[in-house]
């Protein structure tokens, strides 16, 4: 009898105990869906502890690396996934082999950019495995996922296709016969059709806005609201995830406002579908009583409130969102969400003290999370573009700021808030440089000059801020700081600098360029401009047509300022001012350059400088056609000109011998103060994009950088001048002078000597070589000497036939003018 009553006891705990993981896997599955990551990352990690069970343990290091993902702890998430993957190398279980490498997927794109590569090639796997697979809840899921990554690669109609796909399997497994679902399955398949009908909904919509931009007539956007109210229809069934049905609806609200924003006429459909979701997933959050989801859902109604100026509503929503965002993992985000839309309530009302201190207290809290977006499996319809996501809440606080000084009567007040409205955009640059760059980190402001003791009463600095309704110029001078308002809007001064641009990207003398083109080798004709530069061109009428925009905008940035007695102006660009060529403004009768030495700063922190004068300089380039690029003829000349400059009796590294690996042998044996380069150089808005062309490589910014830092081993000073005679920055883009900037942190160099756009080769070494020529005089600074440069090109007789500003705006100096 005892034996017996022993054998029963221990066969009832063997099967309590193989049950226990079981039940800890629903537990943690229910508490994942509830948002509940707390409970649920406890569950699986005592399912890890107790069980040895491989498909126990898969499955909860795959909720783990969901949870690691979602809060933004993508090394945790990384080392959960390759554990597991490891695991089922071993064991060929092809369901979770699926599964896990979808959510390796998921963790390389929330990498950003950088990641795309790896999510694309591990999304195929996941893609394959799944259709072998006959399973149409997987396949489902990793189609759902592959319908993204189509949308982030603008292939909306790739991505429609695979959410229709997905959402045809998902019907066909609901008709066939079988015994009744259960109906925990039922709220899976209704999650996953809406979820789904969802991302559906806004691929579509993204594929109607981008063909809209080709359309004379207005888009009705039938398509897409067709597609929401299909998503809303499946949101309003029951979800087996709550968590996740609530940011469901708060996406489908996001997309009603997106295509309201579309349409000519306001659409009471769309206003009363965005107000059913965002009461909808408010309920829901009540009901889930989970923080993050109230914080989220109480702040975008607080937000439509906001828009619809029932701001009294909108300010009481917004601040229980921020309570709410306090009790959260994720309360820096939120934080800084829901203090921004406080301060925009506040600046609405006139309130600009309470405005100005919601502000710093949301930039305070974006500082240490940057732009940490939801992975919830939802189309993020933010932005794609860094600037358009964040720049806003600076540049709102520096208007307030501004408002304020215009209004401001007292002097040392002004003075004060125009400081703080010029540190605020500083700080913007500081994050959209580090976003450029990739880095988290970048040492912008350490060991900065004091920019008034460098400001002489000849030299001053003017700094842009460019604002939806204005322009803000901000001229400092050896006696002060003082305000310019512009009255022009962004869109109306971003059409006049692309017209001035695209006027002088465009050489004047088509024809000519085309016979040029034609001849196989250089000569000693095309390359000395002087022997040929005495010789005008016939330039039709149209090449002139720069000049409305170059005098439309002298008006605008420079007339205003009254710069009587200065002869040496740094400017520090801000977004599409970045791309102008400054140089080629024109008052009427003068060019800029005429007037003023010009300089540029990518912000207001300049390095300590410890050069010698007695410089050391390193040549390099390409002549050659090489890797698909149009050859330089002229960079040999131009590289022996130097050379015979600077009496340097090192060859230079042309050609074959322009390589990396000799770049980084010759930069380790000398100490350098100066590094040349005659070759074709990209400058992207994508970081990955832009490099300078070598022989047989192309430079990114990371190998340019460890490049440069080679030649500061010894004297730990800063290289003085980096020129780059052959760049590319594009028409337009913003984004991409980031490069040029990029160069001169990366690199650890003072100054940074490069173009906009590419220029004729014949008449680039009399600009170049001029420069150095002009840099031998004894106390002349660089942004002298380029003015000097380029002034010889419009008044020497040997250089009638590049008067035209084509020739020589595009040079500009960065960083160091002195």
């Amino acid at each position: 009898m005892k034996s017996t009553y022993s054998l029963y006891t221990l066969f009832f705990l063997l099967f309590y105990l193989s049950n226990v993981p079981a039940q800890m896997l629903i537990e943690a599955k229910q508490a994942f869906q509830r948002g509940d990551y707390k409970q649920a990352q406890s569950q699986w990690q005592k399912v890890l502890d107790k069980t040895p069970y491989l498909t126990e343990r898969l499955e909860a290091r795959l909720g783990l690396a969901q949870i690691y993902r979602d809060l933004g702890h993508y090394h945790h998430s990384h080392h959960q996934l390759k554990t597991a993957l490891a695991l089922v190398d071993q064991s060929d279980h092809a369901l979770f082999h699926a599964r896990l490498l979808n959510e390796f997927s998921k963790h390389a794109l929330s990498q950003g950019k950088k990641g795309f590569d790896a999510a694309r090639e591990l999304g195929q796997q996941a893609l394959e495995i799944a259709r072998r697979l006959n399973n149409p809840l997987i396949l489902a899921e990793v189609l759902n996922h592959w319908g993204n990554l189509f949308i982030v690669e603008y292939d909306y109609e790739g991505a429609v296709n695979h959410f229709d796909e997905a959402l045809s399997l998902l019907r066909a497994y609901q008709r066939a016969p079988r015994d009744a679902l259960d109906s925990n399955t039922l709220a899976e398949l209704e999650t996953w059709f809406g979820k789904l009908l969802i991302n559906r909904a806004q691929a579509i919509f993204l594929q109607e806005a981008e063909l809209s931009k080709f359309m004379t007539k207005k888009s009705s956007f039938r398509d897409s609201i067709a597609a929401l109210n299909l998503a809303w229809l499946a949101a309003n069934k029951k979800w087996v995830a709550p968590y996740q049905h609530v940011f469901g609806l708060i996406s489908l609200s996001q997309l009603a406002q997106k295509i309201q924003q579309q349409l000519s006429d306001s659409s009471r459909q769309l206003t009363n579908l965005t107000t059913q979701t965002l009461l909808k997933a408010r309920d829901l959050a009540m009901l889930l009583n989970n923080p993050t989801v109230k914080a989220y859902s109480y702040g975008y109604l607080g937000q439509w409130y906001e828009q619809h100026h029932r701001y009294r509503e909108a300010l009481q929503l917004t601040r229980q969102a921020l309570f709410f965002a306090g009790q959260t993992q994720e309360h820096l985000l939120l934080s800084y969400l829901w203090q921004w839309q406080t301060g925009r309530i506040f600046k609405a009302q006139g309130y600009q003290e309470q405005a100005i201190k919601a502000y710093q207290q949301a930039i305070a809290h974006f500082q240490p999370v940057r732009t940490k977006l939801l992975t919830t499996g939802y189309v993020n319809l933010m932005a794609f573009y860094f600037r358009e996501k964040v720049a806003p809440i600076y540049f709102e606080l520096a208007d307030v700021l501004l408002q304020r000084a215009h209004a401001e009567t007292h002097t040392a007040k002004k003075n004060q808030l125009l400081q703080q409205a010029r540190a605020t955009i500083e700080s913007f640059k500081e994050a959209e440089l580090q976003d450029y760059l990739q880095a988290d980190c970048l040492d912008l402001y350490s060991e900065c000059s004091d920019l008034d003791t460098l400001l002489d009463k000849q030299t001053a600095l003017l700094y842009t801020i460019l604002l939806p309704n204005r322009l803000e110029l901000l001229l400092q001078r050896h006696d002060g700081l003082k305000q310019f308002i512009i009255p022009i809007d962004e869109k109306t001064l971003r059409e006049q600098v692309i017209y001035l641009s695209s006027q002088l990207h465009h050489h004047p003398n088509p024809e000519a360029l085309a016979r040029k083109g034609s001849q196989a080798v250089a000569n000693a004709k095309i390359c000395t401009p002087a022997l040929r530069g005495g010789q005008p061109q016939r330039l039709k009428t149209a090449a002139h047509d720069f000049m409305k925009p170059a005098q439309t905008l002298y008006q605008m940035l420079i007339q205003p300022l009254q710069l009587h007695d200065i002869k040496t102006l740094v400017i520090v660009p801000d977004g599409i001012l970045r791309t102008i060529p400054f140089a080629a403004l024109h008052d009427g009768e003068h060019f800029l350059i005429e007037k003023y030495a010009l300089a540029t700063l990518a912000n207001l922190c300049l390095k300590p400088s410890s050069r010698s004068q007695q410089k050391t300089i390193l040549l390099s380039g390409l002549s050659k056609a090489v890797q698909g690029f149009s050859g330089l003829p002229c960079a040999k000349y131009e590289l022996e000109s130097i050379q015979n400059i600077y009496n340097d009796t090192a060859k230079p590294l042309l050609n074959e011998s322009f390589t990396y690996p000799n770049l980084q042998t010759e930069l380790k044996k000398t100490d350098y103060d100066i590094v040349h380069i005659a070759s074709h150089a990209q400058f992207s808005p994508y970081l990955e994009k832009t490099f300078v062309l070598t022989y047989d490589d192309k430079l990114n910014l990371d190998k340019l950088s460890r490049l440069i830092s080679n030649t500061q081993l010894k004297t730990k000073s800063p290289i003085d001048l980096l020129t780059l005679s052959a760049c590319e920055t594009g028409i337009g883009n913003d984004r991409a002078p980031l490069g040029l900037a990029g160069v001169a942190l990366k690199a650890g160099t003072q100054s940074v000597f490069a173009s906009l756009w590419p220029i004729d080769d014949e008449a680039t070494p009399a600009v170049v070589i001029e420069f150095y020529r002009q840099l031998q005089t004894p106390g002349l600074s660089k942004a002298k000497a380029l003015q000097n440069a380029q002034k010889m090109m419009l008044t020497h007789k040997n250089y009638v036939r590049y008067r035209h500003p084509y020739y020589w705006a595009a040079f500009l100096l960065i960083g160091h003018w002195f």
